[in-house]
């Protein structure tokens, strides 16, 4: 008997041809989070499927039990799968490997059985018989509680890897929408069928609608694939790094409830810490450790705990958990060990007020019992006394200058203050300072910083004074530019200028210029014993400089060094200062 209609048999073999070439396209992203078992959930796909179509046209009993055998075969086997494809595409994969999966294959393997040993005991379907609907080929059978059985795994494991994705959906937002959405609601239209043809809703006695139904499986699954790259960008590595975040960070992270009880910790903090999941879970996090009582409402403090490898001091940063809607639900905990830290801090504060305040003391001592030796000594004694005591001035001088900018650097007080006139009273000191020197001022310009008006003093007086210790025309000695070194041109020149974003203050200088060992050491930010600088100036500088949010560069040339310092502006207002009428001192 010829078919009367064909669409089972054309949809059928139509669902078959779309999955095929699914995995066609599957298969070169086949090492991505997931596609592996998707791939093979798209082989079972195709077995039911066009073992359904071949089914409408063969007329065998055997035969056609075959088929009915390996479409239920194939669904039970439809749900397990998707499970474990919805796990790994999700970065849950470690739950596959787990006894409750375990358990899921079990049972699909346990009802696979049942399926396939069906003449035996009959507790999926009786009375198996081939009749014709259509002029095609239908199945007719009773079905019993195994076939129910069967119906609630699969759409309960089908309902699973549909929620796994829907929470992916829900936890990362437009991200993974669309593709995610297309998969989760693929398994919906040949469920439906499923249980429609179950309950004998159905065109037609014996016609199955479930596998002409997965073509729209397969068209919400080319849309996931190639509509919208599902395997291009995957969630599996937003939450491996969502878990990497924590449990692999270096750093001890601890988080509590709102009434500061453990409910989760990272391996660095079990281990450092000394917690156990035993022991700490559900507990007060106090009474988890012996040290300082940390509050997680603190947004920072420090704490110092007693760990397996002594006492350590850390950093303890709490940061507010909720829950997207405004509802509080705890703190998480981040341990920074400064312990180090602190205890270089320790040191330097030691070394610094010893060598400071204790040697600065001492070399006044010093300086003062050689000054009543050398008014008492002849002049041969004299002579060998003055290398100590310039030295010995020196050092103190050194000092007070590093005391000056430590009182300078902790001040954080900031004011408007016109560059010029910082850089006329500094340069007025120096020239008493100097008389012998030479100081211009040009291009003064009445831009306003923002700024600790000492800061900048420190920075002008120190360029100025390394211009001056490095670039001076010493008498009888020619110029780097060409001039004489007979006071007709000024040993160093500072001037100020602004655009719109930026005041400048410039020093430059017509002598050899700075050393390059010591524009090195700035350069690289550190002190080595083969290449260190010769005092703080340059040092005092940079950071002054960085603490106001500027820059300075210098250009080492044969007519001289020229260092620029930056600043940004704040607001200019000329009318506010008048002229100094120091543009030409000299």
């Amino acid at each position: 008997m010829l078919p009367t209609t064909l669409w089972p048999v054309v949809g059928s073999f139509g669902a078959a041809a779309g999955t095929l070439a699914l995995g066609y396209y599957l298969w070169s992203v086949r090492d991505r989070p997931g596609a592996t078992w998707l791939l093979v959930v798209l082989g079972v796909q195709f077995a039911l499927t066009a073992g359904y179509g071949v089914g409408y046209l063969v007329s065998g009993y055997w035969l056609r039990w075959a088929v009915e055998a390996l479409f239920w075969v194939a669904y039970i086997w439809l749900g397990a799968l998707f499970i474990a494809f919805a796990l790994a595409y999700t970065g849950r994969g470690h739950v596959i490997r787990s006894p409750w999966f375990t358990l899921l294959a079990g049972l699909t393997v346990l009802l696979t059985l049942l399926v396939v040993t069906n003449p035996v005991h009959e507790l999926v379907w009786a009375d198996f018989a081939v009749r014709s609907t259509w002029g095609l080929s239908t199945a007719s059978f009773t079905r019993r509680g195994g076939a129910f059985l069967i119906l609630g795994v699969t759409s309960i494991g089908t309902a699973v890897g549909t929620l796994l994705l829907v929470d992916t959906i829900i936890s990362y937002g437009d991200l993974y929408r669309g593709e995610a959405l297309a998969v989760a609601l693929s398994p919906l239209p040949p469920g439906i069928g499923l249980i429609a043809w179950t309950f004998g809703v159905v065109p037609a006695p014996g016609i199955n609608v479930a596998p002409v139904l997965f073509l729209a499986h397969v068209a919400f699954d080319a849309y996931a694939f190639v509509g919208s790259g599902m395997f291009d960008f995957h969630p599996a590595t937003r939450r491996a790094g969502n878990r990497a975040a924590i449990a692999d960070l270096g750093n001890p992270v601890v988080i509590v409830d709102e009434r500061h009880r453990v409910v989760n910790y990272n391996p660095a903090a079990e281990s450092t810490l000394g917690l156990a999941a035993r022991d700490v879970l559900t507990e007060p996090f106090t009474a988890c450790y012996e040290g300082d009582e940390i509050d997680p409402t603190e947004t920072e403090q420090d704490a110092t705990i007693r760990t397996d490898a002594g006492r350590r001091t850390f950093k303890v940063t709490s940061t507010d958990l909720d829950d997207g809607t405004g509802a509080h639900l705890g703190y998480t905990l981040v341990f920074q060990d400064i312990t180090a830290e602190r205890q270089r801090e320790q040191r330097l504060a030691v070394l610094n007020r010893v060598l400071r305040h204790n040697l600065r003391n001492d070399l006044t001592v010093v300086d003062m019992n050689l000054d009543a030796a050398a008014d008492r000594a002849d002049d041969d004694v004299a002579e060998l006394l003055e290398p100590a005591r310039e030295k010995t001035q020196g050092l103190v001088s050194l000092s007070e200058k590093a005391r000056s900018f430590e009182r300078v650097i902790e001040d954080d007080t900031e004011s408007l203050v016109a560059a010029r006139d910082v850089v006329g009273e500094v340069v007025a000191e120096l020239r008493e300072e100097f008389p012998e020197a030479t100081v211009d001022i040009e291009g003064t310009d009445a831009a306003l910083l923002r700024i600790n008006p000492a800061l900048l003093q420190v920075v002008v007086r120190n360029l100025v004074e390394n211009a001056l210790e490095h670039g001076r025309i010493g008498e009888g000695t020619a110029a780097s530019d060409g001039g004489d070194a007979d006071g007709t041109a000024p040993d160093v020149t500072v001037s100020v200028g602004a655009e719109d974003d930026t005041v400048t203050v410039t020093v430059r200088d017509r002598g050899p210029g700075v050393p390059d060992h010591e524009l090195a050491v700035i350069e690289d930010g550190d002190e080595t014993d083969l290449q260190h600088g010769s005092g703080l100036g340059l040092w005092l500088v940079t950071w002054s400089v960085s603490a106001a949010g500027g820059d300075v560069d210098f250009d080492v040339t044969d007519a001289g060094t020229t260092a620029t310092v930056r600043f940004p502006v704040v607001g200019v207002d000329s009318a506010a200062y008048e002229a100094t009428g120091d543009a030409n001192p000299r």
